[in-house]
């Protein structure tokens, strides 16, 4: 009978002995860091020397349910596909109880939904769930955090979190940034469309397939004021069923789904070829521009110059400018692919496009990234 109520009192008493320790654990809180902290240091000393190889490396600051994020972004040491790895610093602040150290994300990049995807770790009560989000980078200094929290699981704080970086990005970022952008050949062609911003000011042009062959390009037409050029490679001999066609006069419809296959932030994510998603949310671009159309796509510079493609995977425009200011969110902006620009020939209508069903992104991906380049400038 004493064995019985021993075993009952344990079982009764468990839960509060569970809450307890877990209240704790959050008590035992050392605090926000900040500079001169062991752990910070550790990171910063980690970020500082992996700069250079992405633009999401860093020390980033947020907030969440009124408290700081302090979040370090590096090279994934893990196993696994995922490139970089985010650590919450201050850990044992944030929600119920995460410790130093502990994995908060995991990035991959070049993904559908944004710059980069990857999934996050929420901690559910007593135990974490994996969940997968999507990371857009507003500029050097400042990106968003977007989970895919399914709509019947309660997690604490927003799915939305917005970072700025502690310490400013280096020089050589925003200079390999300007030095570079995005184009795709013409069907069975030599000719590569870009857009004209990206080539206004070269002195010597160059395009890198996503397969690492390299070819010199000149600029052989271009349209200024509706931001298009043309190219032309040297040493490339046109192939058979290379390249995308395109036809002027495709509609562009708002609310339709949209692809943008390119290059974000240039040659600082790599050498190959990524693609971001949206819709099209006005057929008109600024000030009413009848020549433009506005998408809701994540695009970032070096997106410039890449294609724009329906679901049926024709291309409808070229990607070639982004507003963003601190109260706005990013608001891509399209060139139509009818646009009129003095091209040789018929560049814009060779080929007939094959009528398709509507495709996913990654199928999209899969059919024309290998005809999307990144163009050089110097």
């Amino acid at each position: 009978m004493l064995g019985k109520r021993f075993i009952k009192s344990i079982i009764c008493t468990a839960p509060l002995l569970s809450l307890l320790l877990l209240m704790s654990a959050c008590s035992s809180s050392l605090g926000t860091l900040g500079s001169g902290a062991p752990l910070y240091d550790k990171y910063l000393k980690i970020t500082r020397d992996q700069a250079a190889k992405d633009p999401l490396i860093g020390i980033w600051q947020g907030s969440e349910l009124g408290k700081e994020i302090l979040l370090a972004i590096y090279l994934n040491d893990d196993s696994g596909r995922e490139k970089l790895k985010g650590v919450i610093l201050n850990g044992s602040d944030y929600e119920f109880g995460y410790s130093q150290e502990d994995p908060w994300f995991y990035l991959s990049p070049m993904a559908a939904q944004g710059t980069y995807s990857g999934r996050t770790t929420h901690k559910l009560l007593f135990w974490d769930r994996w969940f997968p989000t999507r990371v857009a980078l507003s500029n050097p200094n400042q990106f968003t955090a977007y989970d895919d929290i399914p709509p019947g699981v309660k997690a604490r704080g927003s799915k939305i979190r917005s970072f700025l970086r502690k310490e400013a990005q280096t020089a050589a970022i925003d200079d390999l940034m300007r030095s570079s952008g995005s184009g795709f050949l013409l069907w069975e062609s030599n000719r590569v469309l870009t857009a004209h911003h990206v080539v206004k000011q070269a002195k010597k042009t160059s395009v890198r397939f996503p397969d690492g062959k390299r070819f010199e390009a000149h600029v052989i037409a271009s349209d200024p004021a509706n931001d298009l050029a043309l190219l032309e490679l040297r040493g490339f001999n046109p192939l058979p069923g290379r390249g995308l066609r395109i036809l002027q006069g495709v509609p562009v419809a708002p609310g339709e789904d949209i692809h943008v296959i390119g290059y974000p932030l240039g040659a600082v994510l790599g050498n190959r070829p990524g693609i971001v998603s949206g819709q099209v949310s006005a057929s008109v671009g600024p000030r009413n521009a009848e020549n433009q159309f506005r998408i809701t796509a994540s695009i970032n510079p070096g997106n410039s110059g890449g294609p724009i493609l329906n679901a049926r995977g024709e291309v409808i425009g070229v990607a070639v400018s982004v507003v963003r200011q601190q109260q706005i969110e990013g608001i891509a902006f399209g060139v139509k692919i009818g646009t009129s620009i003095p091209m040789p020939g018929d560049a814009l209508q060779k080929g007939s496009l094959v009528v398709r069903k509507p495709m996913r992104a990654d199928e999209i991906f899969r059919a024309f990234s290998s005809d999307v380049l990144l163009i050089t400038v110097e």
